[in-house]
């Protein structure tokens, strides 16, 4: 198993490193890296050598762009500009040549994995949870992209695909789990668990212990697809709370569609807060799922508070 945290190529992340010398030094103890691509590496902080994973590019909503359903593009983006900002383009396939180019980071890399999220959801959707697409149509348009993505592709970075709380893959129904996998031709290919994820699915939940409770029930009722889990985001967010309060009474939307940008960032980072997993037992549970990759996937504000998070983690797994 390969132990690796999260970092993206944003200033915010990479300026908390002087040099590749220092990314190097933090480092130590660790595998690599699972790298998000979401601006150039002016300073050339990364080495290929640092890389283990790459997480693609991800879309809140994405499907009815997908489909050509442009009324509803429209009333969640506002213009085609936006549009063509988001994607990379106004035509469907723009999000099958936005995939592409994550592939190609991957080869730069060396990346023996890529991350996919298989989820689908509106701005309006996230506060509300009046959901519009099922999970099966999102499983079916994310098959649909993935087989044009990997047509060509018979060997290469093993494909992880990762469940979130919304519409898709959440790892809560076996039966949907096993047709995404089924619905996907490129061979090398299993599940990103996300543990936080997964406790988002029950908002009841309001500790560690019950989380993980709940998530060894999950693993039950999942038999044999279990084997299908090649990698672990492990982190927590013990939000449920906040999650009941938002859709029981949602915020206004914001006119333009930069303003319910921030008013989305602003929920899921109250949501969905990546801190460590650190009550009794997530030893065990690691142990049971026996991953490839187990990656620290956290969120903190500076070096500091990254290094103590990742102190916490690494004590709660001896």
């Amino acid at each position: 198993m390969k132990t690796l945290f999260n970092l993206t190529t944003d200033a915010y992340d990479l300026l908390r490193f002087r040099d590749s010398s220092d990314m190097a030094a933090a480092l130590r103890g660790f595998d690599g890296l699972e790298l998000m691509v979401c601006g150039p590496d002016d300073r050339s902080i990364l080495r290929p050598a640092f890389v283990t994973g790459l997480h693609m590019s991800l879309f809140g909503s994405w499907l009815d762009f997908w489909n050509g359903a442009r009324d509803a593009v429209l009333k969640e983006f506002d213009t085609e500009e936006n549009v063509s900002s988001c994607f990379g383009g106004t035509d469907p396939m723009s999000l099958v040549r936005r995939f592409r180019k994550d592939l190609d980071h991957a080869e730069e890399y060396g990346a023996e994995y890529v991350v996919f999220h298989v989820s689908d959801c509106t701005t309006e959707e996230v506060f509300t949870r009046k959901f519009r697409h099922s999970d099966r149509e999102v499983i079916r348009g994310a098959c649909e992209i993935l087989n044009l993505l990997f047509a060509d592709k018979q060997t290469g970075p093993m494909l992880l695909l990762e469940n979130l709380w919304y519409p898709g893959l959440d790892l809560t129904r076996p039966e949907l789990t096993a047709e995404l996998l089924e619905g996907i031709r490129y061979p090398s290919k299993g599940i990103m668990m996300d543990t936080g994820h997964l406790l988002h699915t029950d908002p009841s939940i309001r500790s560690q212990q019950e989380g993980l409770a709940y998530i060894h029930r999950q693993l039950d009722a999942h038999g044999d697809l279990v084997k299908w889990i090649k990698g672990v985001h492990l982190n927590q967010s013990i939000t449920g709370a906040y999650l009941s309060q938002v859709t029981a009474d949602p915020p206004v939307l914001k006119e333009t569609y930069q303003e319910r940008q921030w008013q989305l960032l602003e929920y899921v980072l109250r949501a969905d807060t990546h801190k460590p997993y650190a009550c009794s037992g997530v030893d065990d549970l690691i142990r049971r799922i026996d991953p490839e990759y187990l990656v620290y996937e956290l969120i903190t504000r500076d070096r500091a508070e990254h290094q103590q998070a990742l102190w916490i983690q690494k004590q709660a797994l001896r």
